[in-house]
């Protein structure tokens, strides 16, 4: 099942979902549960929702899956040509039975080319089908299997796309949105099949439609022999399987057999280099016959070319004790940086923007005269644990410094245990741009973060036996789209990697060079050609940080001022996590304004409220969007938001309601004159935490507004106390962050908790706040 994304190519591990319905027998899709006998009448049910009985569960498999099908390519359809036997191989099941799978290796061949699908009016049938699938999905998906649902919506997105591809947009009804995107039971999906529920939620909140998850669940994962870390204990919001304990920690040999000894690098030379403002590189000389690799500590100049290391540290090419390494791992390093720094094979390549081919020439000319010049054998690498010395005073110089040190590399190569199996002849660009961004550990880890940005396009991922520009990927998979070179069932996988690359590591405030942000500017449709204000980069750089894991949330400022070019010497001068991110808020001038609607612990000081201690997700992963929010003495000021402010009268606290059995606040909440509206106006308002609202307060909600959702849905909300106004600005106390919805009592059972407010969504106006 699903081969169809892969095509040309073949699944490395194809989908089976199993088969157990009928055929579908070639009729009218509208009658066929009358004519199966789970509806007395077209659109009448013989049965009470919920209660078909199983005798036909097998029917109404096939009328939703072939009946599907059959709707869109009429008796041209063989439905076998979806189907595959396959005997049982005795894992889970009797060895030798037959049974049936689906498959969409054919799809493609049904679907034809462009003048076919539109001479046989496929589109318009395929829309109109897949709209009424999807629409009876939320009624039918009890009696499917979680893999068959999958498969429904898998083939109602490939349908739909196509249709819109070929015939023109289509409108997209809700119902419809809702079956394309992953659901949480997808997510769970993945997460079964060993993926760390954190990429599996970003896969779903970057998104991603029914298709990037079949993709990715074909990929074969396979990890070092030694590597036994899993994601049993990872949250949706936080991978903690390659955390680090220090005191625990083994310095890995490049093959596990190995024992050979450690090549230690000039500490006092490391200190020196450091103090005096520079940057320190080793110098790796190959061993002559029987020998070993050395090293020597060397000063960065500005013609020096370098390979910069960027690699996972529960991988085992760390050393939490000394500047040491293996030296085996040594001649891994040499070998590939050498070939990196030297072979042709990685001159830059810049195919986008009127002087692409320039630039390419005039690269490679450079890369062939540095490969003349050297004249040695010797390679220059920087890798922090051989060039972060473990004192602490120098140790802050040397973070201060990581990136200009990335900035200035010629190359950077990521080392990641689960891409290192991975061999480059039977990787497409797609395959290795996916597992990169969403099978890497690279990918999850916190400090990986600046380093991959500042590489730009220098940057390169080792696989089994060489390393390949992963930095390039995008660009490549971005022209063969424009020039109309994907597979169509691939487009939207392709893009939707493209767009998860670029919003990782196209924003950066500065780049290396102009003729790189113009390159940026002319081949990406996600990069604005204006300056991007601060605002915006800290709402793209906040989901890069925040998503990504650390041990010591004191480094995640460090990380973010890195990345929004700030001085991290500021925030390296202070010590704990949340007297660093209060650094880095004094640092900013703005700040996005959903901020406000984030969920974690909050300052509690005057003024600092509306800010949250630690970027890091604590309860969904959501992007930092909104407008900017200006950060003053008193508070994020902020407007265009729509909001309430209540006259504490107006608020009936549930909870104390039923537990202090307060007849008196019900009474006089009932009494209102606006009750009469009764339930035209009525709210429900649930906060994170408890909060006893005083009678002396007024409380004030700002409301996360959604342009899709409809007033009557469930909103994200942030409940404040109105202090004071001056000159129409509301100056505000932050309290918590919460959901706001409209109750109707004729729908709803009484609420347990929560807050029931009269008011109505009318009443809803965007004043300025200053929220402190």
């Amino acid at each position: 099942m699903a081969e169809h994304v892969f095509l040309p190519d073949e699944p490395p591990k194809p989908l089976r979902i199993e088969y157990d319905g009928i055929l579908y027998d070639g009729g009218d899709w509208e009658t066929y549960p009358v004519r199966q006998g789970w509806h007395s009448e077209p659109r009448i049910p013989k049965f009470h929702q919920g209660k078909i009985p199983e005798e036909y569960h097998p029917a109404i498999k096939s009328w939703l899956y072939f009946g599907l099908l059959h709707c869109v390519f009429g008796d041209a359809l063989d439905q076998g040509d979806f189907l595959v036997s396959e005997e049982g191989d005795g894992d889970g099941e009797e060895k030798g039975e037959q049974r049936q799978y689906l498959t969409t290796r054919n799809l493609e061949k049904y679907m034809g080319s462009a003048k076919e699908w539109k001479k046989n009016g496929y589109g318009p049938r395929a829309v109109e089908i897949v709209g009424k699938v999807c629409g009876q999905l939320p009624r039918y998906t009890p009696y499917l299997s979680p893999q068959l649902g999958f498969a429904i919506q898998l083939l109602c997105q490939s349908l739909w796309y196509v249709a819109n591809k070929r015939d023109g947009p289509q409108e997209k009804p809700a119902h419809v949105v809702n079956w394309m995107f992953l659901r949480p039971n997808l997510v769970e999906q993945m997460v079964q099949n060993g993926w760390c529920p954190l990429d599996a939620e970003k896969c779903r909140q970057a998104g991603g439609e029914v298709d990037t998850a079949a993709y990715l669940l074909q990929l074969v994962r396979t990890k070092a022999a030694w590597n036994k870390r899993d994601h049993a204990q990872c949250r949706k919001t936080e991978c903690i399987a390659d955390n680090v304990d220090e005191s625990l920690y083994v310095t890995r040999h490049v093959d596990e057999g190995c024992s050979c000894e450690h090549v230690q690098a000039d500490i006092p030379a490391l200190h020196e280099i450091l103090e005096e403002g520079g940057i320190p590189l080793v110098e790796i000389t190959p061993p002559e016959e029987g020998g070993e690799y050395t090293i020597k500590v060397v000063k960065k100049r500005t013609s020096t070319r370098y390979a910069s290391i960027s690699h996972v540290w529960a991988d085992g090419l760390g050393n939490p004790h000394t500047n040491s390494l293996p030296n085996c791992q040594l001649g891994l390093l040499y070998e590939r940086a050498r070939m990196l720094l030297t072979d042709k094979e990685y001159v830059p390549k810049y195919e986008n923007g009127p002087y692409g081919p320039l630039h390419t020439g005039a690269a490679r000319l450079a890369h062939r005269a540095f490969g003349s010049k050297r004249g040695d054998d010797t390679v220059l690498v920087w890798i922090d644990t051989l060039c972060i010395p473990h004192a602490r005073e120098v140790r802050g110089l040397a973070i201060q410094r990581i990136r200009d040190t990335y900035l200035g590399a010629y190359r950077t190569m990521i080392i990641d245990s689960e891409i290192r199996q991975v061999h480059p002849t039977s990787a497409s660009s797609l395959e290795l741009c996916l597992r990169v961004i969403y099978c890497s550990g690279w990918i999850r880890r916190l400090w990986t973060l600046q380093e991959g940005l500042a590489a730009k396009s220098r940057l390169y991922v080792l696989l089994a036996d060489k390393a390949v520009n992963v930095s390039t990927i995008a660009d490549e998979l971005l022209t063969k789209h424009q020039k109309g070179k994907i597979p169509l069932l691939q487009e939207r996988i392709v893009y939707l990697a493209v767009g998860t690359w670029y919003s990782y590591f196209q924003h950066t405030i500065d780049y290396a060079s102009k003729f790189e942000r113009f390159v940026s500017f002319v081949a990406s449709p996600f990069v604005p050609g204006e300056d991007l204000s601060q605002e915006q980069l800290v709402s793209w750089n906040w989901f890069n940080v925040a998503t990504r894991a650390s041990s010591k949330d004191g480094d995640r400022p460090i990380v973010l001022a890195g990345v929004l070019n700030l001085d991290v010497g500021e925030i390296l001068s202070v010590k704990g996590s949340d007297e660093r991110m209060r650094k880095l808020y004094s640092m900013l001038d703005g700040f996005p304004m959903n901020v406000l609607f984030l969920a974690g612990p909050r300052f509690e000081d005057d003024g600092m409220r509306w800010a949250v201690k630690v970027c890091r997700y604590t309860a969904e992963v959501q992007y930092l969007g909104g407008g900017p929010g200006k950060i003053t003495p008193r508070g994020l000021h902020v407007t265009g938001i729509p909001s309430w402010v209540f006259e504490p009268r107006k608020i009936l606290d549930m909870r104390r309601h039923r537990e202090e059995h307060d007849r008196k606040a019900w009474d006089d909440w009932n009494d209102l004159p606006v009750a009469e509206d009764l339930p035209d106006n009525l709210l429900l308002l649930k906060t994170r935490e408890p909060i006893n609202i005083s009678p002396d307060e007024t409380p004030g909600i700002l409301l996360h507004e959604i342009a899709s959702a409809r007033p009557g849905e469930l909103h994200n909300c942030a409940l404040v106390s109105l202090q004071t106004t001056e000159d129409d600005v509301h100056y505000a106390r932050y309290l918590s962050v919460g959901t706001i919805r409209a109750f109707d009592f004729s729908k709803s059972a009484f609420p347990e908790d929560g807050y029931l407010i009269w008011g109505s969504w009318e009443e809803l106006q965007k004043p300025e706040w200053v929220v402190g």
